[in-house]
């Protein structure tokens, strides 16, 4: 794949700095649809996106069709984009009547058989500038799952403006605006960019957390009404792609064992019709923010040790649909990456001493100190800063070929930590 190279604001003071366009991510990618997002400068009143298509003599188009769109109350606009091409690259541009504004790029998916590299990671210290970020966005991704800890701020208190104000900072890091102008975006947050550390449902920031992403973020559809939880379920091809969110509805570590949730009784449900409907693809991947492999009675508040209960319905509820060879975990918050082949993450009431799980794939951290969390991880642990993780799906309409690989800050793959499945016939089957 070709790296798509995005120009960014070189860094800059708020005084010397304060451009009418301030920062843009697309997300939301569908074969047809695609979602931008921006935030203008205060006092600029209207703003439209340009689209075109990435080919010679394409005819460009603007969202809205005629006039420009006006920010909320928060200089935010969000721009639905419709009725694309599928399998195509398109460059985008958010600008206002006096200004070019910032330029991105996203490509639509395909439908039926379609080859696709996304790239994986969490946790960065709020507004890191490292290179780990041009090094994801050199590996030309079609699409950047962000598993949580966006910042570090820590906010403890319901404020929708101080979450606002984490976002902005992120999205004015040079090499971070680049990468998420690059390469459209599928973010979930975790524990430091909901609220506390180890933060769970009755955080008192859980309303600003999960309405300012809903403001700001260009995510999939969210089941409304839901107990305010952000997952979603998209397709890329015929892989179908699940997010869970693992804060907004989880119960505190020391609840009742027999109440004990991590997703909360809304999101499980909808968790497990997803799945349901998900039995006949090729692959799924789940995208669950915390370490799964952790030991039902360890002495531990971290990953799904202390909602073992919950884990086993949801490992015998993909056992039963025949998926559990058919699913890649990728995860986060554990400053690590790793890789498990299956050998150590089967939860299922029936598994006896050589039953084998699903694939669990850790990429982080990408900007923090180095920490190891759970396991054991069949491929081993690389406990070291700067790293992420790609995943690459060649599909030949007969089989899928399916690469799962940890990178240092260079883009290498981390010795020892890359992983392949030849997915077909319903079954997938790791082959090295």
């Amino acid at each position: 794949m070709v790296g798509l190279l995005i120009a960014a604001r070189p860094v800059a003071t708020r005084a010397q700095d304060n451009p009418p366009v301030a920062w843009a991510w697309s997300g939301a990618v569908t074969s047809n649809s695609a979602r931008v997002v921006a935030r203008v400068a205060t006092g600029i009143t209207q703003a439209r996106l340009v689209i075109t298509p990435e080919r010679a003599g394409a005819t460009s188009r603007t969202q809205p069709a005629t006039g420009y769109a006006r920010p909320d109350a928060h200089s935010v606009i969000a721009f639905p984009i419709a009725n694309l091409e599928q399998a195509t690259r398109y460059r985008y541009r958010v600008e206002t009547p006096d200004s070019p504004g910032l330029e991105g790029r996203f490509r639509t998916y395909g439908n039926g058989p379609f080859s696709f590299r996304l790239a994986f990671a969490s946790c960065a210290s709020t507004a890191s500038n490292h290179v780990v970020f041009d090094a994801i966005r050199e590996k030309a991704p079609d699409l950047f799952v962000h598993m949580g800890d966006f910042h570090y701020l820590n906010i403890g208190r319901n404020d929708p403006d101080a979450f606002r104000r984490a976002y902005d900072r992120v999205l004015d890091s040079r090499r971070q605006s680049a990468l998420y102008r690059a390469t459209p975006i599928a973010y979930v947050y975790d524990d430091h960019d909901f609220g506390s550390d180890n933060a769970d449902g009755t955080a008192r920031s859980r309303s600003a957390a999960t309405g300012v992403y809903r403001e700001r973020v260009p995510h999939y559809p969210l089941v409304e009404g839901n107990d305010g939880t952000i997952q979603q379920a998209f397709s890329i091809g015929r892989v179908r792609l699940i997010i869970t969110d693992t804060r907004a509805a989880r119960s505190p570590v020391d609840a009742p064992i027999d109440r004990r949730t991590m997703l909360g009784a809304a999101q499980l449900a909808w968790f497990e019709g997803e799945l349901i409907k998900a039995r006949d693809a090729p692959l799924v991947v789940w995208i669950n923010t915390v370490p799964w492999i952790t030991s039902s009675n360890e002495r531990t508040i971290e990953g799904w040790a202390p909602y073992a209960r919950e884990r086993t319905r949801i490992a015998d509820h993909i056992d039963g649909l025949g998926l559990t060879s058919r699913i890649v975990m990728l995860s986060g918050d554990g400053h690590m990456a790793a890789i498990d082949d299956g050998s150590h993450s089967a939860y299922m009431s029936s598994r006896q001493d050589n039953t084998r799980g699903f694939v669990v794939a850790h990429g982080a951290p990408m900007d923090r100190w180095p920490r190891t969390k759970g396991g054991p991880y069949s491929h081993g642990v690389s406990r070291r800063n700067h790293q992420f993780g790609l995943l690459d799906v060649k599909d030949s309409g007969s089989a899928l070929d399916v690469t799962v690989s940890a990178r240092n800050a260079r883009g290498d793959v981390i010795p020892g930590l890359e992983l392949v499945l030849r997915c077909e016939k319903s079954v997938c089957a790791v082959t090295r």
